[in-house]
C-alpha cells in the first residue's frame, strides 16, 4: 500500500514551490530552520512566526519537521516534498490497517485504502509542502486511533499530544473515538474505561490551550453554510471528484454532495448486509473531522482538509462494497478500471503544483471569486516581471474582500516607480488590515525614510522589528534610522 500510494505521488519530487505559504515557511524562514536549535524553540513560537510572532495558528511538530528538511535540503524543495510523500505513504498503509481492524474483510479494506492513496482530491495535501499539516495529522490521528482500539494506552496518548500540537482539528479526534467505542466497541465503552480516556483525552487538550491558546477572529458560520460545506466535501470524495487548489464556497457545487448522501442512506436502508453501525461511524468520522474549519467564517474550501475526513468516506464506500460482495472477477474488473481512472486524475493534476505559475493560473481558473486565487496570480506576475499584470490582479484581489499582503505588494510595485506617496498610502492600508505583519511596516520605514521623515521612519523600523524578530532586513532598518 505504501508503495502504490508513494509511486503514484513520485511525480511530485521535481517540483518547486507554488509561493503560497511554502515560500513563508520555507525559504524566508531558514535563518531559524537551520539553526541547532530550531527543533526545541519550534514549540515557543507560532506557525508562521516569520509572518507574525503572534500568528493564531501553533503546530510546532510541522515547524519541527521543515526544520528537520532544512538539515539536508536547505531551501531547496526536494527533501520537502519527499516527506511529504513518505508521510502520505506511511498513512496509506495504517487507513489500511484501521479498515481491516474495523472489520471490513480484506478485498474491501485493501479497495478502500487504494481509494484513500489514490484521490485526486487529496493531492494538495501531498503536492503542496503545507499541506503537510494534514498527512502529519492523520498520521498521528489514525495511529492514535489504532492504538487506541488496541489498548496501548500510553501510546495512544503520546499520539494523540502529537496531533494536537501538529493541527487545532486534532480536537475532534475524542469526539471520533469515542463514536467508534459507543457504536462499534463494547469493550471500549464500558463506564470506566471510556472515563478514564475521556479525562486523559480533556488534560490533554486543556495542556495544549495553555502551551498557546488559538484565538480565532473570524466569526462563527451560519448553520447553512456548515451543512453546505458538509455536502460540498462529501460530494468531493464520493462523485464530483474535480480537485482545486483554491476554493471558496461560491465556486464549489454542492448537489454532488446531497446526491451522496441520498445514495449512503439508500444503501445503508435497501442493501442486504449494510451495517448502520458502520455507516454511523463513518459518517460521524467526515462530519465530526471536518467541522472545525466549517464553524469558522471567511476560511477557504481548501482540498487538504478533506484529508483526514476522507477516511470516514471511505470507510462508508468500504461497508458497501463489502456488503455488496462482488465476485472477484467482477471486482477487479470494476475496481481496477475505478481506481486505474482516479490514479490519472491524480497524477495530472499533481502539475498544477510544479511552479509558482502552474499553481497561480489553475487557483484563478478553478476558483475565480477567491481572493486569495488572485492574489497568488498577481503575486507570479510580479515576480515575473509583469507589474501591471501583478495591480490588476491585486485590484481583482481587493474587489472580492480583504486580501492579505496585496495593499503591501502594491506599494513595492509603486515604490520600484518612486511613488512614495502612493505608496505610504497602500501600506497605512495594509497595517490598519493587518497590523501585526512586519514587512509592511518595514516597508514603511523605508517609505517615510525616502520621503525625509526619520522619526516616523525610526517608529516603523522599531514596528517591524518587533513583530518580525528575526529579519535581519527589518534590523538594519531600525538600526539605520533610530539613533
Amino acid at each position: 500500500m505504501a508503495a502504490v500510494a508513494a509511486a503514484v505521488h513520485a511525480r511530485c519530487l521535481s517540483f518547486g514551490f507554488v509561493g503560497l505559504d511554502d515560500r513563508d515557511l520555507i525559504v524566508a524562514d531558514q535563518a531559524f530552520l537551520t539553526r541547532p536549535s530550531s527543533l526545541w524553540r519550534a514549540f515557543g513560537r507560532s506557525y508562521l512566526g516569520v509572518v507574525d510572532a503572534g500568528h493564531a495558528y501553533y503546530r510546532p511538530l510541522v515547524t519541527a519537521s521543515l526544520a528537520l528538511n532544512a538539515r539536508w535540503s536547505g531551501a531547496g524543495a526536494l527533501g520537502y516534498h519527499a516527506t511529504n510523500v513518505a508521510l502520505h505513504a506511511s498513512t496509506c498503509a495504517l487507513v489500511l490497517l484501521l479498515l481491516r481492524r474495523i472489520g471490513l474483510g480484506r478485498a474491501a479494506s485493501l479497495g478502500a485504502a487504494l481509494l484513500f492513496a489514490l484521490h485526486p482530491v487529496l493531492t494538495p495535501a501531498v503536492a503542496w509542502i503545507p499541506g503537510r499539516n494534514d498527512t502529519l495529522l492523520a498520521l498521528f490521528g489514525v495511529a492514535a486511533w489504532l492504538s487506541y482500539l488496541r489498548g496501548a494506552r500510553l501510546l495512544h496518548v503520546l499520539l494523540f499530544a502529537m496531533s494536537l500540537l501538529t493541527k487545532e482539528t486534532a480536537v475532534a479526534l475524542p469526539l471520533v473515538w469515542a463514536a467508534h467505542a459507543l457504536l462499534l466497541e463494547p469493550e471500549l465503552r464500558a463506564p470506566r474505561s471510556l472515563g478514564l480516556h475521556a479525562a486523559a483525552w480533556g488534560a490533554l487538550v486543556a495542556a495544549r490551550m495553555s502551551l498557546h491558546p488559538t484565538t480565532v477572529t473570524a466569526g462563527a458560520a451560519a448553520p447553512l453554510a456548515v451543512l453546505a460545506g458538509l455536502f460540498a466535501g462529501l460530494g468531493k470524495l464520493v462523485l464530483y471528484v474535480r480537485p482545486t487548489v483554491l476554493a471558496v464556497a461560491q465556486d464549489t457545487p454542492v448537489w454532488p454532495g446531497v446526491a451522496s448522501a441520498l445514495a449512503l442512506a439508500a444503501a445503508t436502508a435497501y442493501v442486504p448486509g449494510v451495517r448502520p453501525r458502520v455507516m454511523a461511524l463513518g459518517a460521524a468520522v467526515f462530519a465530526l473531522l471536518l467541522l472545525p474549519p466549517l464553524l469558522l467564517t471567511g476560511l477557504l474550501a481548501l482540498d487538504q482538509r478533506l484529508y483526514l475526513p476522507a477516511v470516514g468516506a471511505v470507510l462508508m464506500l468500504a461497508e458497501i462494497v463489502r456488503a455488496l460482495a462482488p465476485g472477484r472477477g467482477e471486482a477487479l474488473a470494476y475496481g481496477g478500471a475505478a481506481l486505474a481512472v482516479l490514479a490519472a486524475l491524480t497524477v495530472g493534476f499533481q502539475g498544477v503544483y510544479r511552479d509558482e505559475r502552474s499553481f497561480a493560473r489553475e487557483a484563478v481558473s478553478g476558483s475565480p471569486h477567491c481572493a486569495l486565487a488572485h492574489l497568488c496570480l498577481g503575486q507570479s506576475d510580479q515576480r515575473g516581471g509583469d507589474d501591471d499584470g501583478a495591480l490588476a490582479e491585486y485590484r481583482a484581489a481587493l474587489a472580492l474582500g480583504p486580501a492579505e499582503v496585496a495593499h503591501n505588494n502594491i506599494a513595492v510595485i509603486e515604490m520600484k516607480r518612486g511613488l512614495w506617496a502612493t505608496a505610504e498610502r497602500e501600506l497605512r492600508d495594509e497595517i490598519a488590515q493587518s497590523p501585526r505583519y512586519g514587512k509592511a511596516q518595514y516597508n514603511l520605514a523605508i517609505v517615510l525614510r525616502r520621503e525625509g521623515r526619520p522619526t516616523e521612519s525610526c517608529a516603523a523600523a522599531t514596528a517591524a522589528a518587533a513583530l518580525s524578530p528575526d529579519d535581519d532586513g527589518a534590523r538594519a532598518e531600525r538600526a539605520r534610522d533610530c539613533p
